[in-house]
């Protein structure tokens, strides 16, 4: 009879590190090798300037010191981090515009960041000639998974939700991957998305992209605080049932 109740216990010890299923540890497990055309979700991937927004412009020039005070945060952001650098820039105001030196406010709602810097190119080129102009949005992405939340940067315009999460750096093996929470505003409406990571769908989904000042909302698993393997809980319940399977075995000699 003992030796019956060391086999349980052993299994129970194996059993509760392996009580979720492996398909939903996995991200697009269902995925086969195969090479994909990117023209059908391109078009999600464009970001759009809107009012609250902080954008970074560049004027540059043969001569920089006649258009040097068109560039008042360049000197700023070159000696502050990064997190100092995303609050930095032309806070695109609620009417949608910009106060820009020289030329006053200047519309930039609801255009992309080439328009806009072809906009401002335009007219500037009435007091400049040989000017090029550089606009970057000064974009961010929240993650939240049930223990902690970490604002992403976003260094480029075509972040993708893998990479969000990469540099997020607090998930959990045992998060639920199949019940992320996407929520976007966007042409003053806030859109709630439920998306699943372990399916190859989510390569096709329009949220593939992320916008600026999306919000992710990662649901921890069940046993995610347990059976994560950072967890003390995990190791020590680990421990506990080795210990009190060979206890049982002992007795049983």
């Amino acid at each position: 009879m003992n030796k019956i109740y060391a086999i349980i216990a052993v299994f129970l010890v194996f059993g509760f590190s392996s009580c979720v299923q492996t398909n939903k540890l996995y991200l697009f497990d269902d995925q086969k090798p195969s090479v994909q055309q990117l023209d059908s979700v391109k078009s999600f991937a464009i970001q759009r300037i809107y009012p609250a927004d902080r954008i970074t412009i560049t004027i540059s020039s043969t001569d920089p010191a006649l258009t040097s005070y068109l560039n008042p945060f360049n000197l700023q952001m070159s000696q502050s981090n990064s997190s100092q650098q995303i609050n930095s820039g032309f806070l695109v105001g609620p009417e949608g515009a910009i106060e820009f030196p020289l030329l006053g406010k200047v519309p930039v709602a609801g255009l992309t960041t080439p328009e806009a810097a072809t906009l401002i190119k335009e007219r500037l080129s009435y007091y400049y000639k040989d000017l090029f102009v550089n606009v970057n949005l000064n974009g961010r992405i929240f993650f939240i998974n049930g223990r902690q939340g970490t604002p992403i940067q976003m260094f480029n315009e075509r972040l993708t939700i893998f990479e969000a999460l990469s540099q997020s750096g607090v998930q959990d093996a045992f998060d639920m991957k199949n019940q992320l929470w996407l929520v976007r505003e966007d042409s003053g409406q806030r859109y709630f998305v439920k998306l699943d990571l372990n399916s190859k769908k989510i390569f096709e989904s329009p949220y593939y992209f992320l916008h600026n000042n999306d919000v992710i909302y990662l649901k921890p698993g069940k046993y995610a605080s347990v059976l994560s393997p950072s967890s003390p809980a995990r190791g020590i319940i680990t421990l506990a049932g080795t210990l009190a399977a060979l206890i049982i075995a002992i007795k049983s000699l």
